[in-house]
């Protein structure tokens, strides 16, 4: 595929939420100013490919100053050829936003907006620790609004413990006074080690989880979003290009701290600690960590799962042509036994997942690989 897209991972934030790695304040601006030469130089490795989707991403990018951000977007132009970007977004949390710098971000060449709202309810962004109240995510969508970006996203977050249906409603009701073009689902992870596994939080049943998917699903049709992968829903044209990349296996750069990449079969992934990536770029050697060669099968299998996510898909013989393999006799019978079973269905060469699928396909996939 031709296709290349650059994921830029930016780690910083000011609060260290449950998926921030460093916290930065006044005083640690020049870990900033570091972070920032240190990317430069990475991207010189990549110097004069052409990009069809930029993605910063990370913490909270928009943390930058406005003089940060041009010098992150100028790098990207200088190491890369831009000229074939359709889509270029940055992830944003609703604090800390003004009318400054969202104009600040359209006019470097952003089109998209992630915005990291979560939920309107301010009990459950208090529990989550989030800087921000639902007045102050309002607000920032206004911002964004006003300084010209017509593609925002929003990540929303539903089944909390304890959370209600008419919770739920009430949270997806604000949608339709100020309609985001696109939308990303998310539940709580209780992740080992965490601040919420320390509390010894647990998240609702699976039962209960499903039932409340079901609830977010048909309410967000009923607004009018159209359900194109099993999290995410957007209005027409408004699906993201950088995501669907990289669920049809396509090549994308990854850099900062952490960052993963994949070009042609090949995985690679940076280190994940901010003082060793800075320490390497710094002493001019590379901040990979590890890499793995993906055989044709592999790919082969990568692509079909994440195709499963899709509401549309995957074609099946486009899959077999493009990575020369079929499916195997076991994989074949298992297929087999999901159509029957009413998971999968295959419709012109297109095997895709039910509604039903949909909800196991965690399971499907473990099945199938």
């Amino acid at each position: 595929m031709n296709k290349t897209s650059l994921y830029i991972h930016i780690p910083f934030c000011e609060k260290k939420c449950f998926y921030c790695s460093f916290v930065v304040s006044i005083a640690q601006q020049h870990r900033i100013e570091n972070y920032l030469r240190c990317l430069d130089c990475e991207s010189k490795n990549d110097h004069a490919i052409s990009l069809e989707t930029i993605y910063v991403g990370g913490g909270t990018p928009t943390l930058l100053n406005s003089l940060q951000l041009k010098n992150l977007a100028a790098s990207i132009r200088k190491n890369f050829n831009c000229s074939t970007v359709k889509e270029f977004t940055i992830e944003a949390n609703p604090e800390g936003i003004d009318l400054e710098k969202a104009k600040c971000i359209f006019d470097l060449g952003v089109n998209r907006i992630s915005l990291g709202m979560q939920t309107f309810n301010d009990q459950y962004l208090k529990y989550l620790g989030r800087c921000h109240d639902a007045r102050q995510s309002l607000m920032a969508f206004d911002t964004f609004r006003r300084a010209g970006f017509q593609n925002i996203n929003i990540d929303l977050m539903y089944s909390f413990p304890q959370q209600t249906s008419d919770q739920i409603k009430e949270d997806i009701y604000v949608l339709k006074d100020f309609r985001p073009e696109h939308v990303s689902l998310y539940t709580l992870n209780v992740e080992p080690y965490s601040r919420f596994h320390a509390q010894k939080i647990k998240p609702p049943s699976s039962d209960l989880q499903i039932e409340h998917y079901h609830l977010v699903v048909s309410e967000l049709e009923r607004l009018g979003y159209s359900q194109y992968e099993i999290s995410n829903f957007s209005i027409k044209n408004r699906e993201s290009l950088h995501n669907q990349n990289y669920w049809r296996g396509g090549n994308y750069i990854g850099l900062g701290v952490g960052a993963h990449g994949h070009v042609d079969g090949k995985r690679t992934w940076n280190v994940s600690r901010l003082t060793e990536y800075i320490s390497r770029i710094e002493q001019g050697l590379s901040a990979e960590e590890g890499q793995e060669i993906l055989n044709s099968q592999m790919r082969f299998n990568e692509v079909l799962l994440f195709g499963l996510r899709m509401k549309s898909g995957v074609d099946v013989e486009e899959l077999k042509k493009r990575f020369s393999q079929t499916f195997t006799s076991e994989q074949e019978e298992k297929i087999q036994n999901f159509i029957k079973n009413e998971f999968l269905v295959l419709e012109k060469d297109c095997l895709r997942a039910t509604p039903a699928g949909m909800l196991v396909l965690d399971e499907i996939s473990a099945h199938l690989i």
